[in-house]
């Protein structure tokens, strides 16, 4: 039995009889886990980092199923472990503290109750799943699918160097591309890892050390350097040489997307944690700048500290349910302009009364790995909205954006099914949006999840259309009922001739292929009548209306029927 989930993060602790509503029973015991915590660690030589760990371990009864706390006490198990304290000696810590916890429970008791005992017992099992996946992980750190040493055995090479007074450069190097990896076969994957260190080991010097870090990421350690010019040498040959695909050992060939990050120590942090996260924080710069590799500079560490105190407040607005969906209306040109539907839109605001960007919320989402319970929100939501509005008397359909990971997600149909039934709406009163790029990903993937949800009712419409890369064999496959034009091309057609004649192309192309056509960004009247005039009678846009909370939309919807 593995201990590491694929599923929920780190801790599998379903794998040890415990479900989602033993965990909110677990609640209960919160105060008695703090307390026996705290006094099994006042025999233990106060540190921070130790500190810190136990402070982290007082959540687990309140939050062991938060991927982000499971990442975090993981993190401060192993920094344990490199700094002298073995496993043996954390396992012997919680031991003592479910011994403290059991005392403070039952001790004195005449008779215990039957719930006291299944809830201890839940409580026992949960330590043991953290505990046991502590381990494992620790295990896989010292022998890793690549042959090398894992991210706890870096740490320590730089600490000896440290002590011996060299220093050192070190890469964070990422080969990922998640696309290809998803085909390859079993074998491929598991002789992958030892390929690319083989690889890398050619281009580094006999002194130089190679170590597996995260999914996807190698750490080296360049000995004795003394300017960025050697780290930034040798960066170069390795994005050089990974730039043309990796052949496996069956002969397929497969491409990998390279991005290094390098930071010097001690030059950059006296702490190897810090070194190796100022050289995560520089491959992560790459992103926006779309580099090969980039050098850490401090800059980096203040941008990192927002945008993290932003992702904190995320997630805390998320699980606390303080997104909005904004409606923006959708207008049919007839004799009478009417409204035929809304579009959901994102909207966040945080406490500092500052708006977010919606492709920044959807970005931090990805990053964090919060796609699929910010999905399960959006799903709800939208079907709240219609709801609300049918209880409104207001009964228009509603459009919501989808990602290019929920077309991959195999659960999506299923949430869809039951939130449907939960609210009693029918399917057909929603359309999925979606992006050209977002079908590229996984083909016959995404479309056998579109068909799943096409066959319950369920609408698509192509966003963003003339922006992305499919081919027109490729479009006319697909279940689309909308194709949407995108607003580039609204902007400029009233005086752009090449811009009015791919409006007229998108138009002409929807209706031979039985769809319909809808214009975003549509501002003026003089567009509208030039739409029109080209067949396309639908319309997105401020001219009539800006995306508006609900309350907002209700009233305009009722002023615009008077």
């Amino acid at each position: 039995m593995t201990t590491i989930s694929d599923s929920q993060g780190y801790i599998d602790y379903a794998a040890f009889s415990v479900d989602a509503d033993d965990l909110l029973s677990l609640r209960a015991l919160a105060d008695v886990w703090r307390l026996a915590l705290d006094r099994v660690a006042a025999r233990y030589a106060p540190t921070r980092l130790f500190g810190e760990f136990v402070e982290l371990s007082k959540a687990l009864p309140l939050r062991i199923d938060d991927i982000r706390w499971q990442q975090q006490w993981m993190h401060a198990w192993h920094k344990l472990g490199s700094r002298g304290f073995s496993s043996a000696d954390l396992f012997g810590f919680f031991n003592h503290a479910m011994a403290e916890a059991e005392r403070e429970l039952f001790d004195g008791l005449p008779q215990i109750g039957r719930l006291q005992l299944n809830l201890f017992g839940i409580l026992r099992r949960c330590v043991v799943a953290a505990v046991s996946c502590a381990i494992e992980v620790g295990d896989q750190a010292h022998g890793t699918d690549a042959g090398l040493p894992g991210e706890s055995g870096a740490m320590r090479a730089l600490r000896e160097c440290g002590e011996s007074g060299r220093q050192v450069a070190v890469l964070s190097v990422s080969m990922i591309n998640r696309h290809a990896r998803s085909h390859l076969t079993a074998s491929d994957l598991q002789s992958l890892p030892g390929l690319l260190s083989e690889q890398l080991g050619r281009l580094l010097r006999p002194q130089d050390l190679a170590f597996v870090g995260h999914e996807g990421e190698w750490l080296l350690l360049l000995t004795d350097v003394y300017s960025m010019a050697q780290p930034a040498l040798a960066a170069t040959q390795i994005a050089r040489v990974f730039a043309h695909p990796v052949r496996l050992l069956g002969g397929r060939a497969v491409s990998l997307d390279t991005a290094i990050g390098i930071a010097l120590f001690p030059d950059h942090g006296d702490d190897p944690d810090e070194v190796v996260q100022a050289a995560r924080l520089a491959r992560a710069s790459l992103v926006v700048s779309g580099e090969p590799f980039a050098l850490f500079d401090w800059m980096m560490k203040v941008d990192w500290q927002a945008r993290h105190q932003l992702s904190e407040e995320l997630r805390e607005a998320l699980r606390t349910d303080r997104l909005q969906l904004y409606l923006q209306p959708q207008v049919a040109l007839g004799a009478e302009a009417r409204c035929i539907g809304a579009e959901l839109l994102l909207r966040w605001r945080r406490g500092n009364g500052e708006w977010v960007s919606p492709p920044l919320i959807i970005e931090l989402i990805e990053e964090y790995g919060w796609r699929s319970q910010f999905t399960d929100w959006l799903v709800r939501a939208a079907l709240r909205c219609s709801a609300d509005l049918e209880a409104g008397g207001i009964d228009v359909p509603l459009s919501l954006n989808l990602t290019a990971g929920d077309l991959l997600d195999n659960d999506l149909p299923e949430l869809v099914g039951q939130c449907l039934e939960t609210w009693q709406l029918p399917a057909g009163r929603f359309t999925f949006e979606l992006t050209e790029s977002a079908m590229m990903h996984d083909r016959q993937r995404s479309l056998d999840i579109m068909m799943r949800l096409r066959n319950m009712g369920i609408r698509f419409a192509l966003d963003d259309f003339g922006t992305g890369y499919s081919s027109l064999s490729y479009l006319a496959t697909l279940p689309v009922d909308e194709i949407k034009i995108d607003r580039s091309f609204i902007d400029g057609m009233l005086a752009s001739a090449d811009k009015l004649r791919i409006v007229k192309t998108i138009v002409d192309l929807a209706r031979d292929l039985g769809m319909q056509s809808i214009a975003e960004g549509v501002e003026e009247a003089g567009q509208c009548d030039e739409l029109r005039a080209l067949g396309c009678t639908r319309v997105q846009g401020y001219l009539y209306g800006k995306p508006m909370p609900m309350i907002a939309f209700i009233d305009w919807y009722r002023a615009f029927r008077a």
